[in-house]
């Protein structure tokens, strides 16, 4: 009986912190770098341009090898944002 009732509880528990790591999780809006100039080849020289812009990280993009910057939404924001 003690089995049962402790796997129930552990149950429980495993629900209720995958339940909170989801609603945890931040969008991420990605917009074009303001100072970076040319095409973008090497994802550290975005990361260099983007961070001094005040955002968490940068890639460059396949098609239009455009630096693209990423960060953190705000709740209010409607930015274009990625899954």
């Amino acid at each position: 009986m003690e089995r049962n009732l402790f796997g129930l509880v552990l149950f429980f528990i495993i629900l209720l912190t995958s339940q909170m790591v989801m609603h945890s999780e931040a969008r991420i809006c990605e917009e074009p770098s303001k100072t970076f100039r040319g095409l973008c080849f090497k994802d550290a020289n975005c990361i260099v341009r983007c961070r001094s812009e005040g955002h968490g990280y940068g890639k460059c993009s396949h098609i239009l090898r455009q630096c693209r910057c990423l960060k953190a939404c705000a709740a209010a924001e409607t930015d274009q944002s990625l899954p």
